[in-house]
């Protein structure tokens, strides 16, 4: 039974059952808390919590990818440990208990996928009596095991939902286990394979660790798929099943090694098949490699990954190449396949970057080598082990290697020290701690949103706050928060700024200038103009409607903008961020590099040809489920709840939104994109203007269109001809001065030639030339080196406060003298850095007043012929 047809009868299964079959949430939580959906429970966290009501249903079952991290260094060394896993799993919130769980458990491993009842175990926890008598139902006494409550019994935190948990396992065999003649379920052998856990959610744990029941209990079910398949499949481990065995193949396939005759080219397969996986949904879930949080998860898996394919003999990019194979294995995620040669560049560009790092790395490795022989010291210490391994990302089995190769030792228990205090301070600063505050306002319900349809409402006044007291009044020229019972103005959410407007009442006026949420309800920041205002009273709330037009014609200009560059760039931009304000909007999307002009051109064109359309834009309410599939955009970021509200323009848009938009898109006027950069690896962010916003633009464009002819003195049309002749002059004088300097040099040799000194029976003229660049430099440095025919040349320049150093070397003294190196610490001193080859290199710097101190190591560095 392949993989697919598993995952395929477990869903069926729990369908007939009445079970609403969820799709498999992003790897990237809605949960703040964590950073990756661990298990299959994550996505139904809120409702088990009672934080979604009412429920949108009281059964539901899945098969959740997961990642998990935790235990990245057994990945591939055991059969069953994966960072990318799929959880299958049944859960009930507040329906059924650990009787039909249970039954309908073992109804799906014998009789739905056909299990040999004398190869299943069960383990329930020591004190659970009740499913103990439940399971005697199905299985023998002897095949019953209570554990304590390390092995047994869940709990989500020291306090709070708790409850024992029941597992079925599968005796894979003597064969498979220790041989100990106490053997039994619970030895941490692999004759006893954990194959599904059964949580029964049923206690709530206090302070004092005493246990009450909660008054709904739950379900919460989990079953690795690749175990169960291994299983199915009759193999060993779940690295031999069709859900990651074709990647081992592949794999072995253009290492020409065969797989099962090498044990450490055999973990080395694994762990690459498996990261594989996680690398491929991690990147189609959204994320992109970077040096934080996910990203940093992503970029560790992939550089783990070429390692080991560094063990293989692999020493270019590949696990692009094997992309297509992941892709197939999940044949049945349409999503992946649309995917996946979005996934191919990002992964092949991490590569790339990787061995670019590894060559920089090799480079400061031999170095500090040298470094190291030069003072007699035969150990390199495990803080320079550790910011070759953390900061360059420099692997640490290939700088022992090259030590080796080397005659030097690795202080590795050094190096352990530091990466303690690395996981550490990770462990410190991925702590979440949820300070308790007092409640900013304490009212029953909620605030009543109608600004979708009104820019004006009557409303009463339910709270008044100023500071952290509430007041029965507030009177002219105070400062005020103000809760209504109902509002047409939009508080910040969402990346759209708050509306702003009035509130009015007898006698009384108000200017307000925020709205934003408190928990369900809408506080408005406002100032009392004139008058009284008082509790209860009733008023009149009217939002700023020309700045409501303005930020919705932003707004909706986001979305013609997201579809856009989808359309031009491609299906793998996805919205990372947005800022919709009164003057300007901010897009940040996902994209491996700058875009080009004409992709830039194209995008702006689409747009303002979409506003000349008119395209209508309408909302309507719908499931979460319902929209995904109807191909609306959402961010996986985002919480949503059950309902959701769609955004539809036309037939170009769908998008799940809750701000405020346009009738029309024709209302936007005009659409003219400002700017286009990177903010983060594989982030790009554009910024644009709309409507009187836009036009404004166009004018000081002409504006300054107009003053640059002026200046030049032509027409407006002829500027870039006039610009051009401009530039072709100031070329030619570039060229004119160039040929000039050459002269000074030329005449300045035998000068030079004559300040040439012995050093350890080498001949080296070091000087600093003034006002002189690289290319004079460089110019120098020839002529010199052709009168000397053998010799060290240093020479360096200050210019505009910048430092330009070359080092040339005659081929018969490079043996001695690596002009790379030299140039490179020199240009250290400068403020700099550089390097090149043995006989020629050049560097920069921006100390000039560091150029005396730089020289004068010139003679002590030579005499080290390093």
């Amino acid at each position: 039974m392949t993989g697919t047809e598993i995952r395929t009868k477990f869903l069926n299964y729990f369908k007939s059952l009445e079970h609403t079959i969820k799709p498999s949430a992003s790897l990237v939580p809605t949960d703040p808390t964590i950073l990756f959906t661990i298990a299959g429970m994550v996505p139904f966290k809120p409702i088990f919590l009672g934080e979604v009501i009412p429920l949108p249903f009281t059964r539901a079952a899945s098969c959740q990818r997961c990642i998990r991290t935790n235990d990245l260094e057994n990945v591939g060394k055991t059969a069953r440990h994966h960072t990318f896993f799929e959880m299958l799993g049944n859960f009930s919130f507040g329906d059924y208990f650990k009787e039909e769980a249970i039954a309908w458990a073992w109804e799906f491993l014998v009789k739905i996928v056909g299990l040999p009842i004398d190869r299943l175990w069960v383990s329930v926890y020591e004190k659970d009596d009740e499913a103990e008598g439940l399971w005697r139902k199905f299985v023998s006494n002897e095949r019953i095991v209570r554990l304590g409550e390390k092995d047994n019994f869940w709990k989500m935190g020291e306090t709070g939902p708790c409850g024992p948990c029941s597992e079925i396992l599968y005796d894979q065999g003597e064969e498979a286990g220790c041989g100990k003649p106490d053997c039994r379920v619970g030895c941490s052998c692999d004759r006893y394979m954990e194959l599904w856990n059964l949580v029964f959610t049923q206690f709530d744990r206090a302070q004092d660790g005493s246990l009450s029941p909660l008054p709904k209990k739950n379900i919460d079910t989990g079953m690795g798929l690749e175990r169960l398949a291994a299983v199915m499949q009759g193999v060993k481990t779940n690295f031999d099943t069709d859900l990651v065995k074709p990647i081992i193949d592949y794999v072995a396939q253009i290492t020409k090694v065969t797989y099962g005759s090498d044990l450490t080219k055999d973990v080395a397969l694994r762990v690459i098949a498996d990261h594989l996986r996680g690398i491929t949904y991690l990147i189609a879930d959204g994320v992109i490699p970077s040096n934080e949080a996910r990203g940093y998860v992503l970029r560790a898996l992939i550089r783990r990954a070429m390692r080991q394919g560094r063990k293989l003999g692999l020493h270019e990019s590949f696990l692009f190449q094997v992309v297509p194979t992941v892709v197939k294995i999940f044949n049945h995620d349409s999503k992946l396949g649309q995917e996946r040669d979005h996934i191919s560049r990002i992964i092949k560009l991490e590569e790339d970057r990787f061995m670019s790092t590894l060559e920089r790395g090799l480079t400061i490795l031999e170095e500090s080598i040298n470094e190291y022989k030069r003072k007699g010291q035969e150990i390199i210490c495990g803080t320079d082990i550790f910011k070759l391994y953390d900061t360059y990302g420099f692997p640490v089995d290939l700088t022992q290697e090259i030590a080796l190769e080397s005659g030097l030792k690795m202080d590795l228990d050094g190096f352990n020290k530091e990466m303690e205090n690395q996981r550490q301070q990770a462990r410190l600063s991925g702590q979440f701690f949820r300070v308790e505050e007092e409640k900013e306002v304490k009212i029953e319900g909620e605030t009543r949103f109608v600004g979708y349809e009104l820019s004006k409402a009557k409303a009463r006044v339910l709270m008044l706050r100023q500071g952290k007291n509430e007041v029965e009044q507030v009177t002219t020229g105070d400062e005020v928060e103000i809760v209504l019972d109902c509002t047409p103005f939009y508080a910040e959410s969402g990346g759209q700024t708050s509306d702003t407007g009035f509130i009015n009442g007898k006698d009384v006026e108000l200017v307000v200038t925020e709205a934003k949420w408190s928990d369900k309800v809408i506080l408005h920041q406002a100032k009392v103009q004139k008058g009284e205002l008082k509790l209860n009273d009733e008023v009149e709330a009217e939002v700023d409607l020309p700045r409501r037009l303005s930020i919705a014609a932003n707004h909706t200009a986001t979305h013609l903008l997201q579809a856009a560059l989808r359309q031009v760039l491609g299906s793998h931009v996805r919205q990372s961020g947005s800022f919709v304000g009164e003057d300007y909007l901010r897009f940040d999307f996902t994209h491996l590099e700058a875009m080009k002009e004409r992709e830039l051109k194209r995008v702006e064109e689409i747009i303002n040809k979409k506003i000349r359309e008119n395209l209508s834009v309408t909302t309507f309410e719908t499931t979460l489920e319902e929209a995904i599939k109807s191909g609306a955009m959402a961010l996986f970021e985002e919480e949503y709840g059950e309902r959701v509200r769609a955004v539809k323009i036309g037939d170009f848009s769908l998008e799940l939104c809750g701000g405020t938009h346009l009738k029309a898109t024709g209302e936007a006027g005009l659409f003219k994109l400002l700017n286009e950069s990177g903010i983060a690896a594989g982030i790009r962010r554009i910024e644009a203007v709309t409507a009187e916003s836009a036009y404004k633009y166009v004018c000081q464009r002409e504006e300054q269109i107009s003053q640059l002819a002026n200046l030049l003195k032509t027409s407006p049309q002829k500027i870039t001809q006039r610009v051009e002749r401009l530039l072709q002059g100031i070329k030619e004088q570039e060229k004119e001065l160039a040929q000039l300097k050459s002269k000074v040099v030329s005449y300045q040799i035998p000068e030079l030639v004559k300040d040439t000194v012995m050093l350890e029976g080498m001949k080296v003229v070091a000087r600093e030339l003034p006002g002189m660049d690289a290319n004079a430099l460089r110019n120098a440095a020839d002529l010199i080196l052709t009168a000397l025919k053998s010799g060290v040349i240093v020479l360096v320049s200050s210019l505009e406060n910048k430092v330009f150093w070359v080092v040339k070397v005659s081929q018969d003294l490079t043996d001695k003298v690596h002009a790379g190196k030299l140039v490179n610490e020199l240009a250290k001193i400068t403020g700099g850095g550089g390097g090149g080859r043995a006989d020629f290199a050049q560097a920069g710097g921006t100390l000039p007043d560091k150029i005396n101190e730089a020289m004068d190591r010139v003679g002590e560095r030579l005499k080290t012929k390093d």
